[in-house]
């Protein structure tokens, strides 16, 4: 049980410090990491509640207690680690500051979830159902904090000055991510997910990227579903 809570301890631990990491990087390193290993770290982020399962069951005496330690240990880390994103003074205090600690707080419940079920469904055929629904609620809120790290990178690809003055081939970039900065404009003030200083072919443009950015994520939902 003790190895248990310290693999959980450690995969929680990273998570923070391989987001400040991404955002510690330049912009063209950014972009080259999301386009050719963003698919990447999502599926091993998938993978990781799969890992743990099967070390547990392999270092416990039997089924039964693998499930009960990688529950007890999941619940207390994952209570643990979100008691430390909201409390912890160094954080910013700020609207990115809240939007970062909800970030992190989706991606931990949804590690801590998946473990859950993972090792549940081992032996537990009987509460399947009552697991899977954890389940859904963990992966759905794993996808929402991999939305809000997508939000939290564009920010840094593509922060929009609002004293600046723009010309069309901005109105492109920023219509790209248009939709990622307006949910974190809710959080902060200082976000434009438009630029208040720019040409009229910026604006077309803007338009013109935002809806077809728009169109193509919900196509792509549409598909996945």
């Amino acid at each position: 049980m003790p190895i248990v809570f310290l693999i959980i301890g450690i995969i929680n631990a990273l998570l923070p410090l391989a987001l400040h990491g991404l955002m510690s990087l330049s912009s063209t390193w950014i972009i080259i990491l999301l386009i050719f290993y963003g698919g990447l770290a999502v599926l091993t982020f998938q993978l990781l509640p799969g890992v743990i399962t099967w070390l547990a069951v392999k270092l416990a005496p039997d089924k039964q207690f693998a499930y009960y330690a990688t529950f007890i240990a999941s619940i207390i880390v994952a209570a643990a680690f979100i008691y430390y994103y909201w409390s912890n003074p160094n954080l910013s205090l700020n609207g990115v500051g809240v939007f970062l600690r909800l970030t992190l707080t989706c991606l931990t419940v949804g590690l801590s979830t998946s473990c859950i079920m993972g090792s549940g469904m081992r032996v537990l055929d009987e509460k399947a159902l009552s697991l899977s629904y954890v389940f859904t609620i963990g992966t759905f809120l794993f996808y929402i904090g991999i939305i809000l790290v997508f939000c939290l990178l564009s920010i840094k690809v593509c922060y929009i000055k609002p004293d600046k003055f723009y010309t069309w081939y901005s109105g492109i970039w920023h219509g790209i991510f248009a939709i990622p900065h307006w949910i974190v404009s809710w959080f902060s003030s200082d976000i434009y997910c438009k630029a208040p200083n720019a040409t009229t072919a910026y604006n077309i443009w803007w338009w013109i990227c935002a809806i077809f950015t728009g169109l193509s994520i919900l196509g792509g939902g549409s598909s996945r579903s």
